[in-house]
């Protein structure tokens, strides 16, 4: 199955909400597509079967979508409204929702000196290091350092910065070592790795929690402009 092209016509409509679908369909399985006039849902097959809603999916979408496969699902949702409206009436495992910033097109972007590839014998210390380790795992990792690559910033031959991409493409995983903080090597990194999505013909996103200041400040100070609010969550009702 494919993101074909009536499908696309369909997303490009809020093209920057919907950029996780077409990121994921360059690199990832589409395994089901349900379609409601312009409302789109797309399962993507990643680390699980993830369920993207469309921008413009109402909560009653979401429902009927949710009912008619009478099982728990992983969901992705850009539409804080209709997030609210399902945490109201289902039963979630869990969830988290983060902003989604865009970097500006007209941000200068260079190559890093400090910068060098993540190599998959670092990508133990990732994991280690992650505050996310629920939604992770090695393989995940793996194949994000594969398909997305990945940076990082070492000090005595030892990763103590990196960045890698999330499965819809998006700048993820930066993490500085706490002795190593305040020496811009965050900053650094987002660079080369926006440099690297550049390559690709891709805008250049990431997503980061509403509390955390320092890094919503980072991204600020280098082009990125917030787009929407997005969710993920898995459903407990069945």
């Amino acid at each position: 199955m494919i993101l074909n092209e009536s499908l696309q016509q369909k997303l490009i409509r809020h093209q920057r909400e919907n950029m996780a679908l077409f990121n994921l369909a360059d690199e990832y399985e589409l395994i089901e597509v349900v379609e409601d006039n312009d409302m789109l849902m797309c399962c993507f097959l990643s680390d699980e079967a993830w369920c993207h809603f469309s921008h413009n999916s109402s909560a009653d979408f979401l429902a009927r979508t949710l009912e008619a496969s009478r099982k728990d699902a992983y969901l992705v949702l850009t539409d804080a409204e209709v997030f609210a409206w399902l945490k109201s009436q289902y039963r979630l495992a869990w969830h988290i929702s983060c902003i989604r910033l865009f970097m500006q097109n007209s941000a200068i972007v260079s190559s890093q000196p400090l910068v060098e590839a993540l190599t998959p014998g670092d990508l133990g210390l990732v994991y280690e290091n992650s505050d996310y380790q629920q939604f992770l795992s090695m393989d995940y990792l793996q194949q994000r350092l594969m398909l997305g690559g990945g940076f990082c910033v070492r000090v005595s031959n030892q990763p103590v910065a990196w960045v890698m991409t999330h499965d819809d493409g998006s700048v993820g995983m930066l993490h500085v070592l706490n002795e190593y903080r305040g020496k811009g090597y965050a900053r650094a990194l987002v660079i080369a790795m926006a440099s690297e999505i550049r390559k690709k013909g891709r805008e250049v996103f990431a997503h980061i929690l509403p509390s955390n200041i320092p890094s919503l400040r980072l991204f600020a100070s280098l082009g990125f402009a917030p787009c929407c609010e997005v969710s993920w969550a898995l459903t407990a009702n069945y």
